[in-house]
């Protein structure tokens, strides 16, 4: 676990935009920053589609200020009962995570936590508009293609393109 996390922290920009929120990395070893995940792959997909290049690392990742959350840990071997109670468990520290970060939108890359983020939104009054929260279906179980379709038109709704890198945000302050 705490390697995941090490890796993810080496990827977290200084001023998230995007957040992107996962229910937990998966138990089988993969992990979104290993490059490995198939929430990877379709997120890498519709970014190269929406930019229409092939632009997507996890640099550029990071450089546009998106970062990818995990509620909870992994769920390997829970039962529905205790995922549910897992999740519910993560909300209060997402809030916090909302709160000292500051993001500008809010990606759920599955359907089972929108209710968990919005709660947690919900604790810090709000702080993130009801219509920068976006409820991606997970990219699993063969929606992968609703998923990359759904994250192109988020980003195609928020303009994505307009937002400056965090680079170029903190060569201007230097």
């Amino acid at each position: 676990m705490k390697s995941f996390e090490k890796i993810r922290q080496k990827y977290k920009p200084s001023k998230i935009n995007l957040l992107f929120i996962g229910e937990a990395h998966p138990s089988n070893g993969v992990f979104f920053y290993n490059e490995d995940t198939v929430l990877y792959k379709f997120t890498k997909e519709a970014f190269n589609e929406y930019f229409k290049a092939d632009t997507f690392t996890l640099e550029f990742f990071k450089d546009k200020g998106c970062y990818l959350y995990d509620i909870g840990k992994s769920h390997f071997g829970m039962t529905f009962k205790e995922k549910v109670n897992a999740i519910a468990e993560g909300i209060p520290v997402l809030a916090k995570f909302i709160l000292e970060n500051k993001p500008i939108y809010i990606i759920s890359t599955n359907n089972s936590i929108f209710n968990a983020i919005i709660m947690a939104n919900a604790e810090i009054g709000d702080m993130i508009p009801e219509e920068n929260i976006f409820d991606l279906p997970t990219p699993i179980f063969g929606n992968h293609h609703f998923y990359k379709e759904e994250l192109v038109k988020a980003l195609e709704q928020i303009d994505f393109k307009k937002i400056e890198s965090v680079v170029s945000l903190k060569q201007e302050e230097e």
